[in-house]
């Protein structure tokens, strides 16, 4: 659902503002058929769990026509960027399937006719399998086999129940385990490469430099964890068109948006003594300055991974270099194409970050009597999108 979404918002131009109201509309259009699908409070819950004398309930044909609509309509949801999670549609969902099954089973057997009438063909009440299918399919979804073993069993209170809920808990978690494994070991093998990085810059040898990331340590952009966080829960992600960010954008400053402590260092500076800092700071770059505080160039984590893979004249040790070093190897690395002043504006800022794909842009202002550059803070995206939040009130 979430990619025919998005093939129809690039096909048809839509603003994406717009597919939150399309969605609930379809949404509600549905629940006039179905008005079982939508949140009650849980008491469309209770109410397929709900057993009293001489009342069957709803039949087990509607309900999975119910589980049907539900997924659809929650995945709509979620596609269309409404606010929802998981947890309340798989309980219902669950409820409704456990129940539908309950109903099924005890039809057959009812209809049967055995032979020989055995205890062991009794068939527990639909209710009973409703609660097993919440417990199984919360902990299919959501991941947690545990929480929703003792979820269910605080319940109940019933020990007749552990065992067949042990079994559907640890079947819906070992059938959906493959759906999250391919992530699950991505994610493992950045946290490794990361360690090993770091381990590596511990103990480094004369002849390769190793360097983790700063700012990123699990090796994932702001913008990735953006989008992890939308697809885990929906109610995190705000979404919004590109002409409402470039308005906000082009109402705020770069001095209300720019970072003013950052890493200044000379080109005779220490490279150890320089990656420190930035470790300090916690900054993915560092600003060249001369003995003035005249800007000369900007130094990034990039331009000192990529010295590493550089061979380098045998004979001096990594103790022993400098800024100059990492900023005079192939080419003028270090060399600032592009600067901003206070006065600019975040759009005009963006525009160019975008246009020469860059992270980071020194802010500067120019000193007409002495004839210099002086920086005075630093640009990055992660300024523009908290400033931009801070301008609409945003956390």
């Amino acid at each position: 659902m979430l990619q025919i979404v998005e093939n129809i918002q690039t096909a048809s131009g839509v603003p994406k503002s717009a597919f939150p109201v399309l969605g609930g509309l379809l949404v509600g259009l549905v629940a006039l058929a179905y008005p079982e699908i939508l949140y009650w409070g849980f008491e469309n819950v209770d109410i397929l769990l709900e057993s009293r004398p001489l009342v069957k309930g709803l039949s087990a044909e509607l309900l999975l026509q119910l589980v049907a609509v539900k997924i659809v309509t929650t995945s709509l949801c979620r596609a269309s960027g409404l606010v929802g999670g998981y947890y309340a549609p798989s309980l219902f969902i669950g409820a409704a399937t456990g129940t539908a099954y309950g109903k099924i089973v005890g039809y057959i057997i009812s209809h049967a006719d055995p032979i020989f009438h055995l205890s062991i063909l009794e068939v527990a009440s639909p209710q009973a399998y409703g609660l097993v299918g919440m417990a199984a399919t919360l902990a299919g979804v959501c991941q947690v086999p545990l929480t929703a073993v003792l979820l269910l069993f605080e319940l109940t209170q019933d020990y007749r129940i552990v065992l067949p809920l042990l079994g559907a808990v640890g079947m819906s978690s070992w059938a959906t385990s493959g759906q999250t494994s391919k992530g699950v070991v991505q994610d493992r093998r950045k946290l490794k490469d990361a360690r090993a990085q770091m381990t590596q810059w511990q103990g480094t040898s004369s002849s390769n430099i190793g360097l983790p990331s700063l700012t990123y340590s699990s090796g994932v952009e702001p913008s990735q964890k953006e989008s992890n966080l939308c697809k885990l829960e929906s109610s995190l992600c705000l979404y919004e068109s590109d002409d409402e960010e470039n308005d906000f954008a082009r109402k705020v400053l770069v001095a209300q948006a720019m970072r003013t402590q950052y890493v200044t260092v000379l080109m005779s500076t220490l490279l150890m003594e320089t990656i420190s800092l930035m470790l300090a700071e916690k900054q993915s770059c560092a600003i060249i300055v001369d003995e003035n505080n005249f800007l000369i160039g900007l130094l990034t984590l990039g331009d000192i991974q990529n010295y590493s893979k550089w061979p380098r004249a045998e004979g001096k040790c990594h103790e022993e270099l400098v800024v100059a070093d990492v900023c005079s190897s192939n080419g003028n690395k270090c060399r600032v194409s592009c600067t901003v002043t206070p006065n600019t504006d975040l759009l005009s800022a963006l525009t160019i970050m975008k246009k020469h794909g860059l992270s980071q842009l020194p802010v500067i202002l120019r000193h007409v009597e002495d004839e210099g550059i002086h920086p005075v803070g630093i640009l990055d995206r992660e300024c523009i999108n908290v400033a931009c939040r801070r301008s609409r009130g945003k956390p």
